[in-house]
C-alpha cells in the first residue's frame, strides 16, 4: 500500500538549487517560525558534514497555493523579492539559513576555507579526507569585528592560501594567482593550479550538490496535521502552537494577530499576569462562533473575519473573568488557578454579562460562581477539557440567561461531592488542592505574618506546608488506617515563606507555644481563619492527626456547600 501511494515523499534537493530559490524567494519561511539564532559554529559543523557527505538531516516543506497563502517571511540575509513563495519550510530553517549565509558571503559571519590541510605538498597529491583535520580547515569570522587581520582582504587569502566559501564556485583565478604567487616556474605554477583545480572538485563539489532530502506536504494537508507533525519534528526548538498557524494563516486578510495580542497585553494586564495564552483567547472566539473549542475547529473553521467581530468582546471577557477569579474567588495568582481551561467558557459568556442590568447581573453572577466552584471540586477539567469547555458553554448560555434553561453545566447538575472522598485526597490532586486553599482565601484565610486576610499582594510569597509533620503522624494511633497519609489536602495549610522556614518540621501546637502571648492569641485567629480548631480541646493541640482533620473537613464542607450552591454526600460519618 505505501508503495503504490506513500503518504510523504522524500525526493533529494541539491544545496545549489535550495540557494538559488531561497535567493529568489520561491522558499520562504512562515511567520511563525524562530529568528535564526544558530551560532557560527554549528555552520561549521554543518559544513563539515556537506564536505564529508555525511548525512545532516531531512527538511519539510509545506506547498502553497492561491488557496492557500500563509504569512510569510523571507530568509535572514535576501532581499525582499516580489514573488509570493510557493513552498515554506516546517523544519530545517537553521540549517537552510546557515548554508545560505556561508554559501553568499550574507548575515554576520564569513566563513572560510584553508587549502593546505587538503593537500599533501611534499608529495604532490589531495590527501584522504579522512586524513584532513576540518576542524582546522574550516573557521568564521566576524566580519563586524575589529581584528588584526582581514580575511575577506584578497592579498591576506593568497598568502595565507585561505578563500571565502561563498567564492566556491568561482575560484579558478583565485587558484590561478595562488598557483603564481607560490611556484615561480611556469610548469611548477600549472601543476599545483591543477592540484588546486582536483581539490575543488574533489572536496567543494558537494557544496554545490550535496542532497537534501526534502519532504514536501501537499497544500490539501490540514493544518492540524501540519501542528501535530512540525511538534513532533521540532521538541527541541519553538513550539509551534495553533495560535501560530492561524497569525500566519490571518496574515494575507488583514488580521494581524501578533499585534491585537500585543494590544491584549497593553489593555488588559491581568491577561499577561495570568500567562494566559493567545489560544485560548482564539478557543473562547470559536465558542462564541459555532460552540467548539476543539482545536481542528479552531483551526480549521475560524475565520479571520470572525476574530476580527469577536476579539475584543472576548479578550474583555477574559479579563472580567481573570478579575472574578482574583477578587470574588481567591486565585491571587496563576499559581493558584485550579483550571486554565476553564477561562475559555468564562470569557466567551462574560460580554454577554456585562451588558444585563444591574440585579440580573447579580443573579447571574451568583450561578457562574457555583459552575465554577462545582467545576473545581468535581475536578471537571481533568481530562477532555476541550470537549467539555464547548459543552459548559453550550449549557451556560442556556442557564444562565435562558428564564426556563433546558441544559444546566453538567458540573451543576451532576454535582455528587463526597465528603469521605475530600477526607481522604490527597494534595497531589492539583486542581482539588487549590480549589481547597482558595475557598478559604476567598472565606478570609489570613496570612501568618501581619494577620490580615491574604491578598494578591502577598501571593508571590504565599507557600504552603503539612500542619501535622510526617514524624507526629507515624507516633499517632489511628482507628482509620487509610488517615495515615501525611499528604492529605486537609493536612495543609497556606503560609508566608518566612513562616515556613520558621516552622519546618515542627508541629504547630510547638511553634504555638513558642509564641508570646499575644503572639499566640494572634496565631489562634489565623490558624481558625484557615478552618482550623486551634484551642486546647481541638484536634491539633491535642495532637490527634484523626480527629483534627474530620473537625476540619466539617467546616470546609458548609464552605463549599455555599460556594456551590449543593449539598455534599455525607459518608465519613
Amino acid at each position: 500500500m505505501f508503495k503504490e501511494d506513500p503518504v510523504f515523499k522524500a525526493l533529494p534537493e541539491s544545496t545549489g538549487s535550495l540557494v538559488t530559490a531561497i535567493r529568489k524567494g520561491t522558499i520562504a519561511l512562515p511567520d511563525f517560525q524562530r529568528d535564526f539564532v544558530w551560532e557560527p559554529r554549528r555552520t561549521v559543523e554543518l559544513l563539515k558534514s556537506i564536505i564529508s557527505r555525511y548525512p545532516a538531516g531531512t527538511l519539510l516543506t509545506w506547498t502553497q497555493n492561491d488557496d492557500l497563502a500563509f504569512g510569510h517571511r523571507y530568509f535572514q540575509g535576501v532581499a525582499q523579492p516580489e514573488r509570493r513563495p510557493n513552498r515554506l519550510v516546517l523544519d530545517g530553517q537553521q540549517r537552510l539559513t546557515s548554508i545560505y549565509q556561508a554559501l553568499t558571503g550574507t548575515g554576520d559571519h564569513r566563513f572560510f576555507i584553508r587549502v593546505w590541510p587538503f593537500i599533501d605538498r611534499q608529495a604532490g597529491t589531495l590527501r584522504a579526507l579522512s586524513d584532513v583535520d576540518l576542524d582546522d580547515a574550516i573557521f568564521s569570522h566576524d566580519s563586524r569585528a575589529r581584528s588584526r587581520f582581514n580575511p575577506s582582504n584578497i592579498e591576506w587569502q593568497i598568502k595565507n592560501a585561505t578563500f571565502p566559501v561563498s567564492e566556491y564556485d568561482r575560484l579558478r583565478p583565485w587558484f590561478k594567482k595562488l598557483a603564481r604567487s607560490i611556484e615561480t616556474d611556469r610548469d611548477a605554477s600549472d601543476e599545483l593550479e591543477e592540484l588546486l583545480n582536483q581539490f575543488r572538485d574533489s572536496y567543494l563539489q558537494p557544496l554545490e550538490s550535496y542532497a537534501f532530502p526534502v519532504v514536501d506536504l501537499p497544500a490539501s494537508t490540514p493544518l492540524v496535521a501540519v501542528c501535530n507533525i512540525f511538534e513532533t519534528l521540532n521538541r527541541s526548538g519553538k513550539e509551534l502552537t495553533p495560535f501560530d498557524l492561524l497569525t500566519a494563516k490571518f496574515y494575507p486578510q488583514k488580521v494581524h494577530m501578533r499585534d491585537l495580542w500585543e494590544d491584549a497585553l497593553n489593555r488588559y494586564p491581568l491577561i499577561g499576569e495570568f500567562g494566559v495564552e493567545a489560544y485560548s483567547l482564539l478557543q473562547a472566539v470559536s465558542l462564541r462562533v459555532r460552540g467548539t473549542a476543539q482545536r481542528a475547529d479552531v483551526l480549521n473553521k475560524l475565520t479571520a473575519q470572525e476574530v476580527d467581530i469577536h476579539w475584543d468582546a472576548t479578550i474583555a471577557g477574559m479579563s472580567d473573568s481573570l478579575d472574578y477569579l482574583k477578587s470574588q474567588c481567591g486565585v491571587v495568582s496563576s499559581a493558584w488557578l485550579p483550571y486554565g481551561m476553564i477561562l475559555v467558557p468564562m470569557a466567551a459568556v462574560f460580554a454577554e454579562i456585562t451588558d444585563l442590568r444591574s440585579k440580573a447581573r447579580i443573579e447571574v453572577m451568583e450561578k457562574l460562581g457555583h459552575f465554577y466552584w462545582c467545576s473545581v471540586f468535581s475536578e471537571n477539567y481533568d481530562q477532555g477539557a476541550n470537549s467539555q469547555a464547548g459543552a459548559d458553554y453550550r449549557a451556560l448560555r442556556d442557564w444562565l440567561f435562558e428564564e426556563e434553561p433546558s441544559r444546566i453545566p453538567e458540573a451543576v447538575e451532576n454535582f455528587d461531592l463526597v465528603d469521605s472522598g475530600l477526607l481522604l485526597a490527597r494534595a497531589n490532586r492539583k486542581a482539588l488542592f487549590r480549589g481547597v486553599m482558595t475557598l478559604l482565601v476567598r472565606s478570609g484565610a489570613k496570612d501568618f505574618r501581619s494577620a490580615q486576610a491574604i491578598s494578591s499582594t502577598a501571593a508571590s510569597t504565599l507557600d504552603h506546608i503539612r500542619v501535622f509533620p510526617k514524624t507526629a503522624i507515624q507516633e499517632a494511633d489511628f482507628e482509620d488506617g487509610d488517615l495515615r497519609d501525611p499528604d492529605l489536602i486537609l493536612n495543609r495549610i497556606l503560609v508566608d515563606k518566612e513562616t515556613k522556614r520558621e516552622i519546618r518540621d515542627r508541629h504547630f501546637s510547638e511553634y504555638s507555644k513558642g509564641q508570646e502571648s499575644a503572639s499566640q492569641k494572634k496565631l489562634s485567629e489565623v490558624l481558625e481563619s484557615h478552618l482550623i480548631e486551634a484551642g486546647e480541646g481541638g484536634g491539633l493541640m491535642g495532637r490527634s492527626y484523626e480527629t483534627f482533620l474530620r473537625e476540619r473537613l466539617s467546616l470546609l464542607v458548609d464552605l463549599i456547600e455555599e460556594a456551590t450552591g449543593r449539598s455534599i454526600v455525607y459518608e465519613s460519618e
